[in-house]
């Protein structure tokens, strides 16, 4: 092929770039389809850690109690009743599993072989048929697709079952954890090509979720953005060096989604019944930045705030200039 026709073809190609670049930017500002307004909610709720391999069966069905307990509690007292729910971090096992001694192998779930209401979520399935509501949290997973890899893995349950499953692209987490920016071909060849950071739409709007740090990068954000995702559930535990609020009232803005974040209260331990306090709170953020709700410092229970996806495109169309970016510029920048 000659200069010219490289030429040709490039500059083809990068007339598509830009074509799709302009039909993305275009998605972002359209409105979105109409789903009655519903409320949501975020826990600030304790974890007992389990001390021993020997407890873990034990821990793990009373933090299972607990979770569905504050489930139905929720339920008692709002009206109308949460349609999404967000919990921390691990509700099961805890971010403090590993300094308990409980090998990884003794945790990890298998999400994606069998249904989830045949599972240890199974309780927390039922709550959600119960109340017509979506869960989300986190667990450490195990894939035997990719030679029983762990992850550590957002996902959200719904009435039927599994809704989706995110594993940690890059945020830190446990040494034995893998982090899908290290496999991406083969975790894309396992799961399909839309599998790293998904979607999915159900009747409340599109949903995503990430764990944790992912959140401390915007690319994360934006891109479930530009896939659509109405709501980012972010399941979480939060250090008190980082500047969470700021970068979920940034992630609102930039990003106009409504970000649901849960950060746990404390992690009890069997020798220490007052448990060891977390930092940060859990907040409901606006597609403007606005923060909608939060319960943090000594606080436990939970947060709600009305939920309304109309909010989104008024959102994008009133900042269209400041904050949807013009991809036909950094998508070449990024090269």
């Amino acid at each position: 092929m000659d200069r010219r026709s490289v030429l040709a073809t490039m500059s083809a190609a990068s007339a598509m770039a830009v074509a799709k670049a302009g039909a993305a930017t275009a998605a972002e500002t359209s409105a979105q389809p109409s789903v009655p307004p519903y409320r949501a909610a975020v826990m600030r709720t304790s974890v007992l850690v389990p001390p021993s391999g020997d407890a873990l069966e034990d821990i793990r069905r009373k933090n299972s109690e607990n979770m569905v307990a504050a489930i139905e509690d929720l339920m008692a007292k709002s009206n109308p009743k949460p349609r999404v729910v967000v919990f921390p971090v691990l509700p099961y096992t805890s971010a403090r599993r590993a300094v308990s001694g409980v090998p990884m192998e003794m945790v990890a779930v298998d999400l994606a072989s069998k249904p989830l209401d045949q599972s240890i979520f199974a309780p927390v399935v039922e709550a959600c048929r119960r109340h017509n509501c979506y869960v989300a949290t986190s667990t450490q997973e195990v894939v035997p697709k990719l030679g029983n890899k762990y992850f550590h893995t957002g996902f959200i349950m719904g009435p039927e079952g599994l809704v989706l499953r995110s594993p940690k692209v890059q945020a830190q987490s446990a040494p034995e954890v893998g982090y899908l920016r290290d496999m991406m071909a083969s975790y894309k060849a396992a799961f399909g090509p839309d599998s790293i950071l998904p979607v999915a739409k159900t009747p409340v709007g599109t949903l995503a979720c990430f764990v944790e740090g992912e959140a401390e990068v915007l690319e994360a954000s934006r891109l479930l953005s530009t896939k659509g995702a109405d709501l980012i559930l972010h399941t979480s535990l939060e250090d008190p060096e980082i500047p969470w609020l700021a970068l979920k009232q940034a992630i609102g803005f930039q990003c106009h989604v409504f970000l649901l974040t849960a950060a746990t209260s404390r992690m009890i331990y069997a020798n220490d019944p007052a448990g060891e306090w977390a930092g940060g709170s859990s907040t409901i953020i606006g597609p403007e930045g606005q923060v909608l709700a939060s319960i943090g410092g000594k606080e436990e229970g939970f947060a709600v705030a009305d939920i309304d996806l109309a909010a989104i495109g008024e959102a994008k169309k009133k900042f269209a200039r400041n904050t949807v970016p013009a991809w036909q510029l950094y998508s070449d920048l990024y090269k």
